[in-house]
């Protein structure tokens, strides 16, 4: 199931909307629970209770708080959901992009030119949906974190810590993302992706080369291969080599 918010001062633009949306999906056996917000403010207040959501389709021309500050507050939370804005007549602005808007839909488009469009986004949706994810904590916080920024998962005191790569949005944690899972757990968990164990649990996409013992990672680091995960750590990034090219 998707969860979709529809954020519009205009109730009929809302049923709509939802109309379009049903048509768009056709056949597929997609299921959305949509939530209807009529301004900016409800929308942001509502946020804190939202654990979940996709996609939002967002006006620009909101009374009150404008279509941008709500997709900042949006953004905040929702750092992968798609983001979708419709307008009447306004174009969208410097700040507009900064929250890194998927589509700009306009209501004038017609029914036919707005299903195509919902198509694309949909689409959009369930490809973002497979990304595969762990979920970590810092402090108090929850956090998804996209197992392609994870360089390498290393113990930690209560359980693993997670170390991601320096430009990813998870950066900002500094290193403190910490999950519950102890390291023999976590690799069952991993036996699925391109993860192998070197005492580590190391992502092979993040590894610059191998010298003798040592992994040398893109973020700078070098990591030591234990003499109990050679021989395995080799085959899986042996494998990871030829199929990549």
């Amino acid at each position: 199931m998707y969860h979709v918010a529809i954020c519009d001062d205009d109730k009929v633009f809302i049923s709509y909307i939802k109309k379009i949306l049903s048509q768009a999906k056709g056949n597929n056996q997609y299921q959305f629970k949509i939530y209807e917000f009529c301004s900016g403010e409800e929308l942001v207040g509502s946020l804190d209770t939202l654990m979940q959501l996709d996609l939002l389709i967002l006006d620009m021309e909101l009374g009150g708080m404008d279509g941008d500050e709500t997709a900042r507050h949006f953004r905040k939370k929702f750092k992968d959901a798609v983001l979708v804005f419709c307008s009447g007549v306004r174009m969208p602005t410097v700040k507009s992009f900064k929250v890194t808007p998927y589509r700009y839909l306009l209501k004038s488009y017609s029914d036919l030119q707005l299903i195509g469009e919902l198509k694309e986004i949909i689409s959009e949706v369930e490809k973002r949906s497979k990304e595969e994810y762990i979920v970590g904590h810092y402090r108090n916080n929850v956090i998804r974190v996209n197992v392609q920024n994870i360089v390498y998962i290393e113990n930690a005191k209560r359980g693993s810590k997670i170390i991601v790569c320096p430009n990813c949005d998870e950066a900002k944690f500094n290193g403190q993302i910490l999950v519950d899972d102890k390291l023999e757990t976590l690799s069952d968990k991993f036996r699925q992706l391109v993860f192998a164990r070197i005492s580590y649990i190391i992502n092979i996409h993040h590894i610059e080369k191998i010298v003798g013992n040592e992994v040398y990672l893109d973020n700078g680091e070098r990591l030591p291969v234990a003499r109990t995960y050679k021989k395995e750590f080799r085959k899986i990034f042996t494998k990871s080599i030829a199929e990549k090219y």
